[in-house]
């Protein structure tokens, strides 16, 4: 007998190799009968008491009360987890990962099952350019729509790895090759001056975004060619679409909007509270503090952190 077998097998051939002794066999006869040695007959015959074991890393009670009750604070009702875990590092009341946060809200069914969407093919091409060191600075156009059916194009720019919403253009009714270049001289204005030496458009092939004076400007600007994502692959603007989702469908959005100044009124509002968000690509760092150069900074303390809270419940749970 090779292998793990569940308690009632062990008894039931304990049970059968001490009738078989009692009939007169020797206890290593009746242990070759099974294939086991006597060593292993007497173990399972007298086991030893299993042993309650907690991790020593186990969040300890007042953490657990500590990220729960700051989930109910009025200013991250509603917010994502990774405001929670940001707020228990910046305030101090408790210091636990991100994926710890998480598990211990969704024990009282205090958030949302998070939904893992799964690539088909890897991009690989502007992914290539940033482990280079290049800065991508990404461009596209979304329209809004007035209650009365007037169209504004909204033209939100990027700049990679950073995350940082730069400037958001507008322009009525469509995107002009115009519209598109002003926005992203306004945008590349405002960009570090250390971060200019390596930039990059990367945009799809839109007509505005294709136009020869926009590839024209853009060069000239910029002194490279716009680099674009493949046909048909909006994959390989990830970035930029996924801020387009949140600029549309973010917690504070209006859920629709009268005036064409009421756009523009959000259009102005969006870029300081998306650059003061955590985001899980910067590893819960803000847009605004990865382009300021804390990042590494607010990482090691987290990670101090971190380490320290495990000492402590290491000692607590000893």
């Amino acid at each position: 007998m090779i292998g793990h077998f569940k308690l009632k097998v062990k008894k039931a051939v304990v049970t059968i190799i001490n009738n078989a002794i009692s009939q007169g066999l020797t206890q290593k006869q009746s242990c070759e009968i099974f294939g086991i040695i006597p060593r292993k007959f007497r173990r399972w015959l007298d086991p030893k008491p299993v042993r309650t074991r907690t991790a020593w890393n186990k969040i300890l009670e007042h953490e657990r009360n500590a990220i729960e009750d700051s989930a109910w604070e009025p200013e991250l009702i509603g917010k994502p987890v990774s405001h929670i875990f940001v707020h228990g590092h910046d305030s101090g009341k408790f210091f636990a990962s991100f994926s710890t946060v998480y598990r211990t809200l969704k024990a009282k069914n205090m958030v949302e099952p998070k939904k893992h969407w799964h690539r088909k093919t890897p991009y690989i091409s502007a992914h290539s350019l940033l482990d280079e060191g290049f800065s991508l600075l990404c461009y596209d156009g979304s329209q809004f729509r007035t209650d009365s059916g007037i169209i504004l194009w909204a033209i939100p720019v990027m700049i990679l790895p950073q995350r940082y919403l730069l400037h958001i253009g507008h322009s009525l009714n469509g995107v002009s090759s115009g519209d598109l270049t002003q926005s992203v001289k306004e945008a590349y204005a405002l960009i570090p001056e250390h971060l200019t030496t390596k930039v990059i458009a990367h945009s799809d092939r839109g007509s505005a975004m294709k136009a020869s004076s926009t590839k024209r400007v853009i060069k000239e600007l910029l002194g490279a060619p716009v680099h674009y994502g493949r046909p048909h692959t909006p994959d390989d603007q990830a970035w930029i679409e996924a801020f387009i989702k949140t600029l549309k469908y973010h917690r504070d959005a209006p859920q629709s909007f009268k005036l064409v100044d009421d756009i523009l009124q959000w259009l102005k509002r969006i870029p300081d509270i998306y650059n003061n968000d955590p985001h899980s690509s910067l590893s819960y760092v803000t847009p605004l503090q990865a382009l300021s150069g804390q990042k590494e900074v607010i990482l090691n303390q987290r990670k101090q952190n971190l380490a320290e809270a495990r000492m402590l419940r290491y000692t607590a749970w000893k």
